[in-house]
């Protein structure tokens, strides 16, 4: 085993951890409740960035609210879909088993940047059901 394949190791079981210990994080200290976790930044210059409301989006996918999830933020799954199979192709590349991972080219980039921030524009629109 080559130096770079067992630092890839390392790198995806780490990442692998963190995000455990995030979610039980997240599941023990509930982000819908004052001060539990501190504000996002856009909230403090008025706005909601593409981002709000995936704290506690995520905590109620842990703790089986999908449906929830989803009104705190739409992109929340999508983004999370996303990454499980970018992670995943990470493991079985780390493990030689090359799996087919999620689009990493620039038409996948432009897409993003196209995509969230017409997201946030609808999103703070007033009476927007994007709201979080």
């Amino acid at each position: 085993m080559t130096r770079t394949r067992s630092l890839d190791r390392v790198r995806v079981v780490s990442l692998g951890a963190a995000t455990a210990a995030f979610g039980a994080a997240l599941v023990l200290r509930d982000p819908h409740g004052d001060g539990s976790w501190a504000k996002c930044p856009s909230l403090l210059l008025g706005f909601y960035c593409p981002g709000c409301g995936s704290l506690r989006g995520i905590h109620d996918l842990l703790t089986g609210h999908l449906v929830e999830s989803v009104g705190h933020n739409l992109l929340l799954l999508p983004a999370l879909v996303w990454l499980g199979w970018w992670w995943v192709a990470r493991v079985g590349a780390a493990w030689s088993r090359p799996l087919t991972g999620p689009p990493d080219n620039s038409r996948f980039a432009i897409g993003l940047l196209v995509v969230l921030p017409i997201f946030m524009i609808l999103r703070n629109l007033p009476g927007s059901p994007l709201a979080p």
